[in-house]
């Protein structure tokens, strides 16, 4: 067979030099001739001995490599939809000064009373994000694409993974060093209820001794808007450089793949949540519970009915969390008073934080 190629190759450049040289055999295999048969081959790909490289075979791995990536992405069960809402993104950066409007509905007498957006300059800026990969040229040509597979299947996992590994450390950090629209840490003791100062009081949606524990959260999770933006300007997508004139394979022999995304994340509405270091018990459970519904609108007339719904945990809080929410009776032998009164989630994220 190999015999049978070496032939046929030699068959077809002696047929290609003749009628190169106007079909004289005398002049067949001058240097020019043969130096414009490197270039006609040069048109159709590259190959030795092995596949050829041209734009079939290029977009045939793209696809492969394509597909491999949103099989691995659509397996991965995202969780930062749990305390976040997704953000479409226009331009580089998003405004949320209505952050700190939540007004009520009010009996109309007389003129309307207009709720201008107050002017927090609350701006998420978009972040660029990427994973490459290089493809060497002689794996192509040598069929040797299968090695790359767990690559590519890796990308997929890791590009569906990303939002949570952006929106639960950003949800930590609330405790310390996030701030949120209002100026302060996003957990916070002193929240200003009209979202700028202390005139009109303040609110909590933390305890007083924060405890050095692994984070949980009590959050109502029935508004349109959530403790947690996440801003989306490009979501992850797979892309590629596959020109073979280009600078990367003249220069490495090798042609790129990947994904990018521009996204950012961002605090929305401290009242919907409560945070907590403190041991997870049962009177901690409920002073969370009596400091959500305890919030007001922003002309503090009113309660916002913020509801615990969502208990949030990680693996070290698990059981508590578990016992809280689902025995019938609590360690006395009394009636539980909190069964079911939340659902509980377990975030593999929190788990020692």
């Amino acid at each position: 067979m190999k015999g049978l190629k070496t032939f046929l190759l030699y068959a077809v450049f002696a047929v290609l030099t003749i009628i190169g040289a106007g079909g004289d055999p005398a002049f067949a295999m001058s240097p020019i001739h043969a130096h414009a048969l490197i270039d006609a081959h040069a048109l159709t790909g590259l190959a030795i001995g092995g596949l050829i490289v041209n734009a079939a075979t290029l977009k045939a791995a793209q696809t492969s490599f394509q597909t491999l990536f949103q099989h691995a992405f659509d397996k991965v069960e995202q969780t930062y939809k749990t305390i976040a809402m997704v953000i479409p993104s226009t331009t580089s950066m998003n405004s949320y000064k209505w952050l700190g409007q939540l007004p009520g509905i009010r009996k109309w007498l007389g003129d309307k009373v207009i709720n201008n957006l107050t002017a927090h300059g609350y701006l998420l800026e978009n972040e660029d994000f990427e994973l490459t990969i290089g493809v060497k040229r002689n794996d192509i040509q040598d069929d040797q694409l299968g090695v790359y597979n767990p690559l590519f299947s890796n990308i997929g996992d890791a590009s569906a993974r990303h939002p949570d590994e952006l929106t639960w450390p950003a949800l930590v950090a609330g405790f310390t060093d996030g701030q949120g629209f209002d100026k302060v840490s996003f957990f916070n003791a002193a929240h200003p209820v009209n979202g700028i100062d202390a005139v009109d009081g303040t609110y909590t949606n933390r305890p007083a001794v924060l405890g050095t524990g692994e984070p949980w959260f009590l959050v109502d999770d029935t508004r349109p808007i959530q403790p947690i933006i996440f801003q989306e300007r490009e979501g992850y997508h797979f892309v590629s450089q596959t020109n073979p004139e280009s600078e990367g394979v003249f220069k490495r022999k090798e042609f790129l793949y990947g994904v990018e995304a521009r996204v950012t994340v961002g605090y929305g509405l401290p009242q919907l949540i409560y945070g907590s270091r403190e041991p997870l018990t049962a009177a901690a459970y409920e002073a969370a519970r009596l400091a959500l519904s305890g919030q007001k609108r922003i002309d503090g007339k009113f309660p916002l009915g913020i509801n615990g719904t969502k208990l949030i945990v990680g693996e070290g809080n698990f059981k508590a969390g578990n016992i809280i929410l689902t025995n019938e009776r609590d360690a006395a032998g009394a009636t539980n008073p909190w069964m079911g009164s939340a659902k509980l989630a377990k975030i593999n994220y929190l788990t020692g934080m």
